[in-house]
């Protein structure tokens, strides 16, 4: 399961629940998780783990995108709204896990369409992975579009960590990478 944020907001889980009036037991129950955990969630010193939030979702009777806040959501973040871990993902789109990791993280993709040998057409990536999403076309492009926007973002959080963990690794590398010559972008 990934590590990253999906926006997990336990207030809106309040709120939700509040709107619902249902009990902390019942919320458990339809999980599969103890009452204490979800006292957790609530009290938001914990954050469910992303396969949970689908059934939170629904034993509050709201969608699971409504008990996250999200500013610029991302591919991870329709994964996670569609209740699946990065592996399941891949197998929905029937793609390797590492090349699906790749996917949500940079935004890059593989292939623009697929070949539906049912319906013997191209079909453009949208329209035949947004159901594996759980979405329509249209966002599941700004997803992806959010994603490539945010992925310099994150590389540059990721070589800060590395420069802080180990500064003379990190120097070794970035002097390394500026002395190799630069591949140009296709």
């Amino acid at each position: 399961m990934s590590t990253t944020a999906y926006g997990f907001d336990a207030a809106k889980l309040r709120a939700a629940r509040a709107a619902a009036r249902t009990s902390v037991a019942h919320i458990a129950r339809e999980v599969g998780v103890t009452e204490r955990a979800v006292n957790l969630y609530l009290a938001g010193t914990r954050v469910p783990k992303p396969g949970l939030l689908p059934g939170l979702a629904k034993a509050v009777g709201v969608a699971p995108a409504d008990l996250c806040t999200v500013e610029h959501e991302r591919l991870v973040h329709l994964r996670v709204f569609a209740g699946r871990s990065r592996a399941q993902m891949a197998r929905r789109l029937g793609i390797a896990e590492e090349t699906y990791r790749q996917l949500e993280t940079t935004g890059r993709r593989g292939t623009r369409a697929h070949y539906d040998r049912d319906r013997d057409e191209w079909i453009a990536w949208d329209d035949w992975a947004a159901p594996a999403f759980a979405t329509t076309p249209e966002r599941l492009r700004a997803a992806l579009h959010r994603t490539q926007e945010y992925w310099p973002v994150l590389r540059e959080q990721r070589w800060q960590k590395i420069r802080e963990a180990d500064p003379q690794w990190a120097a070794m590398v970035e002097q390394i990478t500026k002395r190799a010559p630069h591949r140009h972008k296709r």
